[in-house]
């Protein structure tokens, strides 16, 4: 028998835990030591299990080798059956049993909404929660937001970036490029996402996407697709993207044109949107919703669905990073939210899926009061970062007025485990808002700390007055469909 990663799953270990995903299914597993021992014996490359066997006679000299050869097979087997891996005779038969991205099956899948592991195998409940809790103390960066240009061929209204930092933008050098995902990779890199300013803006993108392949790194891209070309399709087929999202705000390009201020670029995007999903090219559709498209989200839904694309809604915005709040006038009221949640609890099947099925917070405090006080309020710190086209390292894309330090200053690794301000942030846990884990709505809330740093003029602790009330009002909407029979 022999076996391999599918061309879609990623394997990270440490002497700690073992981790394997798979863009295509978006599932992924966490395990043990033990389970990490058997994950650093698989790669790319078809390998005899018999051989495996015979290394890791080697680890475990005091097993014996039947029940070891046994137990291994019985590890991979598992994980062939959910498309990690490919098990079969011969290469060609390994080939066979993989998979490959296409919009021919009836649900291609581009983010994932719910991280509990089903499998028989050992491992923990949530991949979710427990790299929150094993990455306290001993930070691993795994994802890396990398916004390569700050130009930008749109202007969107409501955008978080200043309009100053693109008119003045440039591009991070190719070769500068390559040497912050080497180190990204080295120390342990997962999944980086190219943006911007605009990513396809950058000359060098299909090289990086290359580069990104070379490593052994899952790609996402971010952009508005309006620069996309035709000639480019080829390569981004070759590196095997995890995605590409993109914005389409409405399906009236006067409302979607008003909302980029570029005239022509609903066209553009929608043009390239159908050809990405002509190539089987993951693509997902962003809606963020306010004042100008709040009446027509549900048709840009419908488009998608039409397409088999998967798409977003976000009612929440965030002020600028330069704590200016005027693109905030373009945001929607709690009247109009309350409008907007009605109509997309009653209508997005999607939605009503994630509601019933998340699991309350409450539920969690209940169990475990003084665990959920120290875990952490977001993965910022503890396994992301962003880095922008001047070197510049942020908690994340929207926090850019909270610099970690520079890349062309510092290296990342230094940045990561030396900065100040990062360990700072990792000091930061659920108890930090007491006021929080008493907060009826605390099931509902969207709580985030750069959200409340942008618009309170950076302070990160002051809890936003309109998010609070955009969590009170999904507790009673909810509550009442519930009441109602509409909703688990």
């Amino acid at each position: 028998m022999q076996v391999r990663q599918s061309i879609n799953a990623y394997i990270r270990t440490t002497d700690r835990y073992g981790y394997i995903t798979n863009q295509l299914t978006r599932h992924d597993r966490s395990y043990n030591e033990t389970g990490a021992d058997y994950l650093k014996q698989i790669s790319r490359e078809p390998q005899n299990v018999e051989d495996i066997v015979d290394r890791l006679m080697q680890v475990y000299a005091n097993a014996n080798r039947d029940e070891l050869r046994e137990d291994f097979i019985g590890f991979i087997t598992d994980l062939a059956a959910d498309h990690f891996l490919v098990i079969g005779e011969t290469v060609e038969e390994l080939d066979a049993n993989d998979q490959s991205f296409t919009y021919a099956v009836d649900n291609p899948k581009t983010f994932a909404v719910d991280f509990t592991q089903e499998t028989k195998e050992k491992v923990s409940e949530n991949t979710q929660d427990f790299f929150l809790e094993e990455i306290q103390g001993r930070p691993l960066i795994s994802n890396l937001q990398f916004e390569l240009s700050s130009r930008c061929n749109e202007r969107c209204i409501h955008c978080y970036i200043p309009n100053g930092k693109k008119n003045k933008g440039f591009d991070m050098p190719l070769e500068k490029v390559k040497s912050i995902l080497d180190e990204f990779a080295d120390m342990g890199g997962l999944h980086v996402t190219l943006s911007g300013g605009e990513a396809f803006l950058h000359k060098d993108l299909m090289e990086i996407c290359r580069y990104c392949r070379e490593k052994d790194l899952k790609i996402s891209i971010l952009s508005n697709l309006i620069s996309l070309k035709e000639e480019q399709i080829p390569t981004l087929k070759e590196v095997n993207l995890s995605l590409i999202q993109t914005s389409l705000y409405s399906m009236d390009p006067a409302i979607h044109d008003f909302i980029t201020t570029v005239p022509g670029s609903h066209a553009k995007t929608k043009a390239a949107i159908e050809l990405l999903v002509k190539n089987d090219i993951p693509v997902q559709i962003s809606c963020p919703i306010m004042k100008a498209n709040r009446k027509g989200y549900a048709e840009v839904l419908e488009y998608a669905k039409g397409l088999k694309i998967k798409a977003q809604t976000d009612y929440i915005m965030m002020a600028q990073a330069d704590f200016d709040t005027n693109n905030l006038a373009n945001r929607i009221s709690i009247e109009e939210t309350e409008e907007l949640l009605r109509d997309i609890i009653e209508h997005d099947i999607d939605y009503k899926k994630m509601v019933e099925e998340k699991p309350p917070v409450s539920d969690f405090i209940a169990f475990d009061l003084e665990r959920y006080k120290k875990q952490p309020v977001c993965g910022v710190g503890y396994d992301n970062c962003c880095i922008t086209a001047n070197g510049d390292v942020y908690p994340c894309a929207g926090w850019q007025n909270y610099v970690l330090g520079n890349v062309y200053k510092q290296s990342l690794k230094e940045i990561w485990e030396q900065s100040p301000r990062v360990k700072e942030l990792r000091k930061i846990t659920q108890a930090s808002f007491p006021q929080c884990l008493e907060c009826e709505a605390r099931d509902y809330c969207a709580r985030c700390l750069v959200r409340n740093y942008n618009e309170s003029g950076g302070d990160m602790f002051k809890i936003n007055e309109h998010f609070c009330k955009v969590a009170f009002l999904n507790k009673r909407l909810i509550e009442e469909y519930r009441s109602k029979g509409l909703l688990k």
